[in-house]
């Protein structure tokens, strides 16, 4: 989503953080630690 220029803002509710600096800690790790936990995505919330 990052690579996709969503908004962190739009990317943290996605993700369920109050806090942009919640997002942006998970947005700094590496992408391939991220992929091993993620989560799909509900339909309706995709663009």
């Amino acid at each position: 989503m990052l690579r996709a220029t969503v908004p962190i803002k739009e990317i943290g509710d996605i993700l369920g953080h109050r806090s942009a600096d919640s997002t942006t800690t998970y947005l700094k790790l590496a992408t391939e630690d991220l992929r091993a936990v993620v989560l799909e995505i509900p339909v309706e919330v995709r663009a």
